[in-house]
């Protein structure tokens, strides 16, 4: 699959075209010209596919970084929403992904870092509906990625059938070509995948009778002469129909081994119990301590942890709301995709370095280390970092980043795209972090509207409700963490003066044009807690934090990890239970793992 057909046409004059590659200078062209529909490629069948992008910079002096969607087509433009790659691009270089892929989807490119020179206006050089983009786009200034091409193979096996095909069919031969082979009388066949596969799906024993009942299923078509993989597949659609295999299962009470394998299993892979796992529980193993902490710390050294990391630090830390709001382009250009999947990545990864190294619940509040690749390591002014893998590194000692609250995922959650407020991310310290929420406002209480023009800050715009004797209560718990962290702006960059916003300007030949933000007001990160402990910005609030609130930090980190892993909130009969975990842990700084592995042994996780 190659650009080199129909990237001219495509891109309406603004690519321009090489001896041996098409340059694409600007993201929007990726939506109409470099994608693999645009070539009339469609994914044929569902499965892994090989992606492979040649691609160079060009007239560039600092890296460039490729970005590399999965989409679908929109019409005539392409929709990428999903970005699955991106690669600096420092010299030439062939890249290559192997994502999933199903019938409708397609691979499109964009550029991104690319500088234009200070004295080059696009307005004035582009808007020229008579001209359109070509009189200037071979004598075009700025950086842009020259693709050479993409190749797409797939779908990937490396064997046929796949393993998972092997492994469900058991008892079944293949020939060279991947025909199945009878060595018995079918419904012999269909009695064995139904007895290996049911207690699987069910994460129980499961008797003859019902064994029966489901293998049964397959006789009429058998009897009718139908094939062999028709038939069968009438039992296994029926056992993950049924409501043993949808829902978990269990009369109230102690769990027993199966339903402690299973609650395990989807507690730390999110999904059913691996033969060992379920081997344990037939073998009764589970009821050994020792035997249990060396399945949890088996099952957390396994990549399938990162499932529960990536829950985990959705419903705790709300990631799973990274999207919700869409930051304001004029006030955040910087802001683009590759940056909020490095959020997210910064977060999580975080989090499973405290699980992998055991580090104490206080790293919450504050760390010396994160994870960056290049592009937030930009936005975060750590120097140093190249290439777009994320990486840990330690901090500065300057660096007014360390533990969960500088992370910008959290800024941008806690943040509408346009302006910051100190009642959401304080809402978000008291509930998320320290399990204390604020109650809801009452009906009366009218909102507060941002002012953007920035003539007014959102300290002086909160003072009617500091003062308000019905708000005053909660403003007092709620906006000294939200004061804190009014040092970050909504896509997470530390400020010291708050953005106007841009200008409507008339663009030279017609039209309009926005010229870039404005500094506003100062910021103000400073405040006095409840308890009447002054701290002038966020890195004397975790002090505070550090000082008097890591317990409860430890135990509201507890309370999540039971709520993810048994589905219920916790109640005020919990208490002691949630207690004995905190109490457990305290001398140890309260270590993530040593808690993970007290939350299983703990009653609350151990019964129905």
């Amino acid at each position: 699959l190659y650009f080199m057909r129909r990237a001219v046409q495509l891109g309406l004059g603004s690519v321009k075209q090489l001896d041996d590659a098409y340059v694409q200078f600007f993201d929007f062209t990726s939506t109409y010209t470099f994608h693999s529909s645009s070539e009339g490629f469609g994914v044929p069948y569902p499965g892994r596919y090989r992606v492979t992008i040649d691609a160079y910079p060009y007239q560039a002096d600092t890296p460039v970084t490729l970005m590399v969607y999965r989409g679908s087509l929109s019409g005539v433009a392409a929709s990428l929403d999903d970005l699955i790659g991106s690669f600096d691009l420092e010299e030439p270089r062939k890249v290559e992904l192997t994502p999933f892929m199903r019938p409708g989807h397609l691979i499109g490119v964009s550029p991104a870092d690319l500088d234009m020179p200070p004295d080059v206006n696009p307005y004035e050089k582009l808007v020229d509906p008579s001209q359109g983009y070509a009189h200037v786009i071979d004598e075009w200034p700025s950086e842009g990625i020259a693709f050479k091409s993409m190749t797409i193979e797939g779908p990937l096996f490396d064997m046929w059938p796949p393993p998972s095909t092997r492994e469900l069919l058991v008892g079944i031969d293949f020939d060279a070509d991947g025909y199945i082979q009878l060595t018995k009388a079918p419904y012999e066949h269909v009695a064995d995948i139904v007895a290996s596969f049911a207690p699987r799906a069910f994460r129980r024993p499961v008797g003859d009778d019902e064994l029966e009942a489901y293998a049964s299923l397959a006789r009429p078509l058998l009897d009718a002469g139908r094939p062999f993989i028709d038939a069968v597949r009438v039992p296994l659609r029926a056992i993950l129909s049924a409501p043993s295999f949808l829902f978990h299962t269990g009369a109230p009470g102690t769990l027993d081994e199966f339903s402690l394998a299973t609650r395990l299993s989807y507690f730390l892979w999110r999904s059913m119990p691996d033969a060992e796992l379920f081997e344990a529980a037939r073998a009764g193993r589970l009821a050994d301590p020792a035997a249990l902490a060396g399945q949890v710390d088996r099952m957390l050294d396994d990549p399938r942890t990162e499932r529960f990391v990536k829950d985990f630090a959705g419903q705790a830390f709300r990631l799973y709301e990274i999207k919700a709001t869409s930051p304001d382009p004029g006030l955040y250009p910087e802001y683009d995709d590759r940056l909020g999947q490095a959020m997210v990545r910064e977060t999580e990864l975080f989090l499973a370095e405290l699980i992998a190294g055991d580090l104490g619940a206080g790293h919450l509040v504050d760390a010396d280390f994160t994870f960056v690749n290049r592009r937030l390591a930009d936005h975060y002014g750590i120097g140093g970092v190249k290439g777009q893998h994320m990486r840990k590194v330690q901090l500065p000692a300057d660096s007014p980043r360390g533990g969960l609250l500088t992370q910008a995922s959290i800024h941008k959650i806690t943040a509408n795209g346009t302006t910051t407020s100190p009642i959401p991310r304080g809402n978000f310290v008291l509930a998320n972090l320290l399990g204390r929420p604020a109650p809801p406002p009452p009906e009366s209480v009218g909102g507060i509207e941002p002012d953007t023009r920035g003539t007014t800050t959102i300290r002086e715009q909160l003072d009617a409700h500091r003062n308000a004797p019905v708000c005053a209560s909660c403003h007092r718990r709620i906006d000294p963490p939200g004061f804190a962290l009014e040092s970050f702006d909504p896509i997470g960059g530390f400020r010291t003066h708050y953005r106007t916003s841009p200008q409507e300007l008339d663009a030279p030949g017609g039209g309009t044009y926005f010229e870039p933000y404005g500094e506003g007001l100062p910021v103000d990160a400073s405040g006095v807690t409840p308890k009447g402990d002054a701290f002038a910005g966020i890195q004397e609030y975790k002090r505070l934090l550090l000082d008097g609130e890591v317990d409860q930090v430890a135990r509201n980190l507890a309370s999540q990890l039971l709520v993810l892993a048994t589905g219920a909130e916790i109640e005020f009969a919990d208490r002691d239970s949630v207690e004995q975990i905190v109490d457990h842990g305290r001398a140890a700084g309260h270590p993530v793992r040593a808690m993970i592995h007290q939350v299983v042994r703990n009653d609350l996780f151990r019964r129905q």
